[in-house]
């Protein structure tokens, strides 16, 4: 159930290359506070526009690697540790929507917890 809902997600990723929707690009932050437990990001749907430099920072509730799929490259995967801040900072280069995905050692094959998009300005 777990890998039919990824793959749902990963055709999304890839018909949805190209977000639009005229998003008020000004109005999104480019610094977005998440809450990352085992099984759910807060909130679940950051968003920017492409071209930006974001920070994202992370004040993660478990121990785990968490990651950016399609955004590799610009974000590696990163430890993350239960009680501290992680800050990710990267320019949001390509458009579309991109799952977040943690990894723990009770769950090594990864749980998709969020969706990071990125708009076309």
């Amino acid at each position: 159930m777990i890998r039919a809902a990824l793959a749902a997600l990963l055709v999304a990723v890839v018909l949805g290359a190209c977000i639009g929707g005229d998003p008020d690009c000004a109005a999104l932050p480019t610094r977005i506070e998440l809450t990352l437990s085992a099984d759910e990001l807060r909130p679940s749907s950051p968003a920017v526009c492409r071209g930006r430099d974001v920070t994202l920072v992370v004040t993660s509730e478990v121990d785990g690697v968490l990651h950016i799929h399609g955004y590799d490259d610009d974000v590696p995967a990163t430890e993350v540790a239960a009680g501290e801040v992680t800050e990710l900072a990267f320019t949001a280069r390509r458009s579309g929507q991109f799952p977040i995905e943690l990894h723990t050692d009770e769950n090594t094959q990864g749980v998709a917890l969020g969706v990071f998009t990125v708009h076309e300005p």
